[in-house]
Order: structure tokens, then sequence, then C-alpha cells
């Protein structure tokens, strides 16, 4: 079982849930959890653009006490959770930090945990901004819905399979979930123009590899030609608690281009979703 977990917050409502879900999931596994408390630089603060002399300078100080408040509530919301689920844990704030050196955090642990991708209605933060360099980092990371609840770790888990490179780094980063999964609905679409060779009986193979790892493991060959789609489909389906897809795309920031069924599944889904790239 992997032994370490980053999970990212912020000074937002979102916060509470999401160490409550990555605390219930180090306890599962017995890992150390590492939380990184991500502070907002001034100029993604609303208004801060029109700020002029000594405004300026009063709205820098407001941003810097409400900054220490809100990591100083975080680091005592951490250690009550820690504490009340006797996991080891680690407090870290990273202050001026994003891109490659926010992904560093992620790279030097087992998965990394962040809120869900953002979306036209939501404004715009450093996290939001340094999530496609995150899923860079070469281990696989987890967006957790708003309000998601704590219990609901994997036990149903629709995994996306299209023959492709990417999706085979998916699956392999994710055999920890898969393997304590209840059962794992293998989805193929193949339909959908695959980014990989599926064979004569699409998914076949990779229902096979996983069975022998163990995993209790349902192979689903849909009819479709929009991947993404299917796979929200059948996650409502069967209520999963988890969807596993192969990312694609370049890794820096204000370039991250997904391919299609990726881009689909992050701007629908309200599921936790696996990425990995």
């Amino acid at each position: 079982m992997p032994k370490d977990i980053v999970v990212f917050i912020e000074a937002d409502e979102e916060r509470a849930g999401r160490l409550a879900y990555a605390a219930a999931l180090a306890r599962s596994w017995q890992a150390h959890l590492i939380a990184t408390f991500v502070a907002n630089r001034l100029e993604l603060t609303p208004g801060s653009s029109f700020a002029r002399g000594g405004g300026l300078e009063a709205m820098l100080r407001r941003h810097q006490t409400a900054t220490r408040h809100a990591a100083t509530e975080s680091r005592t919301l951490f250690e009550r959770i820690v504490a009340d689920t006797g996991v080891s844990g680690e407090w870290r704030l990273s202050n001026h930090e994003d891109g490659e050196t926010l992904m560093l955090h992620a790279r030097h642990a087992s998965l990394a945990i962040v809120g869900p991708p953002l979306r036209p209605a939501r404004p715009a933060r450093l996290l939001s901004l340094s999530e496609d360099v995150i899923f860079a980092s070469g281990r696989p990371t987890l967006l957790l819905p708003a309000g998601w609840p704590s219990h609901r770790i994997g036990r149903r888990i629709v995994v996306g399979w299209n023959g492709s490179r990417e999706a085979a780094t998916a699956i392999a980063l994710s055999m920890p979930f898969l393997i304590a999964a209840e059962v794992v609905h293998l989805v193929v679409v193949p339909e959908a123009r695959p980014n990989g060779l599926l064979g004569g009986d699409p998914g076949a193979d990779m229902s096979r590899h996983l069975a022998r790892n163990g995993v209790e493991v349902v192979l689903e060959q849909r009819s479709g030609t929009d991947a993404g789609t299917v796979l929200l489909d059948h996650a409502r389906e069967v209520d999963a608690d988890l969807l596993v897809i192969g990312a694609y795309g370049r890794p820096r920031i204000s370039e991250f281009v997904f391919g299609g069924t990726t881009r689909t599944v992050l701007a629908k889904a309200n599921t936790p979703i696996l990425l990995s790239r």
C-alpha cells in the first residue's frame, strides 16, 4: 500500500471535507498524511488590480493578515482531524510557490489530492492554476468534488480503458484502490476512436490482467462515440465513488490541453476522479 499522501488545501469552504477524506484514506492505507496549505497571491484577490499607492499597501496588509489567519485555522483543523483518526500527519505552508515548485510536493508522495477542476463559475486561485502541473508530477492525482463524504473511498470504481499508454499508467498507479474495491467496472468504448490497440475482444486482456492482481473486475463493452459521456453515464448507473482515467496534454500552466474524453469527464463529473499522466 502507498505510504504517503499529500492533500492540497486553500482558504475555502472545501478544506474540511478534503482533509477528512484524505485522513480517512490515510487511515485505511496506514499512510503518512501531508497537508499543504496553498496561500493565494494578492493579484488573485478580486479588486486588487484597482488599488494604488496607500490603498495597495493597506490591501496587502489585509491580505497577509487574512492569509495568516486562514493558515492557522486550517492547521488547527488538520491537527484535530489527524488526532481523531490517529494517522501520522505533517503540516506544510506553501507561500509564493506555484507551478513546478508546487508539483514537487506531489512528486514526493504516492498520491496527491486536490479539489474539483477549475470551472468558469469559480474564481481563479493559485492551486487551480497549478493543478495542470501537479498532473505532470508522475504521481496519480485525485480530484475531489466539494461535499464528497469521507467514508466513500473507492468501493465501486469505473475505469476507462482505451488501450493507450496513459490509460495503462492510470490503471497501474490506481492499483491500491482497485484491489481494495468491492467491484471495478472496466469500461471500453470501441467506437470512440481509442488511443491504442484493443484487440478482437476489447478490454478482455486488461480484465484478465486485473483479475490476476486480485481485482474484482467486470468488463463493460459499451456503444457510443463519446467515451467521456459513456463513462459518466455508467458511473451514475452503478453509483460509483471513483473514476479512473488517463490524462492527455502538455504539462505547462495555461497550456494544458486535454483530450476529448478527459475534457468531458472533468467538466461534468460529480464523482472523485483519479488522473495520471
